[in-house]
């Protein structure tokens, strides 16, 4: 079976380095899902009554587990995301489970800078602080194509939008303080080969192509913690993580939004509320502030 996977991933068009990552992660995954089923898991027991937090991609997945756990410890939880009926029905699932009623629901379509600027507008206006951002939503599969914007699709939605959002959200963090900065990431950041004068542009349309872009994308999350952590005070705490199955996955985002020890860490990435070892391209300052500007440029 082992032989047959790696095979079809060959045909497809991944080199075989890749090919044996893949499978390797997937039997590691395999083995602790059926030795050890409960990852590491955030043992913070802190409050969040009267802090405000937004969730990305809140409606499914990690960014739900995520949004229950903030309610569940008295936060207000905006869930930022496209589908409204979908997002409905993850907040009456959390005020079930949770007891807290402050879940709201608000549109923002990373996909396009201009949902991003009203979204913003819009939440600037309603609230006066917010003390966590948690920078969840993302895309992987989708077809190669350009946005509204010009702009490669799952580098707008998992990069150049999140960006464009904390920029445009930063002065309420900044009021906030002490606050956070959450990016999920992945592991799959060491594989991306970050090109800045083709950032924002389709690298290819094959499989293989599909599969560094998406790497990218993650990359530069993993470069964007490095840059905020030197531009912003230092009482905004911002890092980046690999998640997992939703479930255990947002043990690690809260852990990065809640736990006491990890307010004064900046600019690093997780792994099972673990600080862990990054691709090493983010520690080359020149690069960090490349991509940072090249993000600039994009976004205004």
């Amino acid at each position: 079976m082992i032989l047959a996977a790696l095979y079809y991933l060959l045909v497809i068009g991944v080199n075989l380095y890749i090919a044996f990552f893949l499978l390797i992660l997937s039997a590691l995954l395999a083995f602790k899902f059926f030795i050890e089923p409960v990852n590491s898991v955030c043992k913070s027991n802190a409050r969040l009554d009267g802090k405000v937090a937004l969730v990305t991609g809140g409606n499914q997945g990690i960014g739900l587990e995520t949004a229950r756990e903030l309610a569940a410890r008295g936060a207000r939880v905006i869930i930022a995301c496209r589908g409204a009926e979908k997002s409905a029905e993850a907040i009456q699932d959390i005020v079930a489970t949770t007891g807290n009623e402050q879940v709201e629901y608000m549109h923002l379509d990373l996909s396009r800078f201009s949902s991003v600027r009203k979204f913003a507008a819009d939440f600037n206006n309603k609230y006066d602080r917010l003390h966590i951002l948690v920078n969840n939503a993302g895309s992987g599969g989708d077809k190669p194509r350009y946005t509204e914007d010009g702009i490669d699709f799952v580098m707008q939605v998992n990069y150049f939008g999140p960006f464009l959002l904390t920029k445009l959200l930063t002065e309420k963090l900044i009021a906030s303080k002490p606050s956070r900065i959450v990016i999920v990431s992945s592991i799959l950041h060491y594989f991306g080969q970050i090109n800045v004068d083709t950032l924002d542009r389709i690298i290819g349309h094959s499989i293989k192509s599909k599969f560094y872009n998406y790497s990218n994308s993650k990359l530069c999350g993993v470069l964007w913690a490095r840059a905020l952590a030197k531009k912003l005070p230092e009482e905004v705490s911002v890092n980046s993580l690999h998640p997992g199955t939703p479930k255990e996955g947002a043990q690690t985002v809260v852990h990065l939004c809640v736990a006491e020890e990890v307010q004064n860490v900046r600019g690093k990435y997780f792994v099972e509320c673990c600080e862990a070892k990054y691709r090493r391209v983010a520690d080359n300052e020149d690069v960090v502030e490349k991509v940072w500007n090249k993000s600039l440029e994009v976004t205004r």
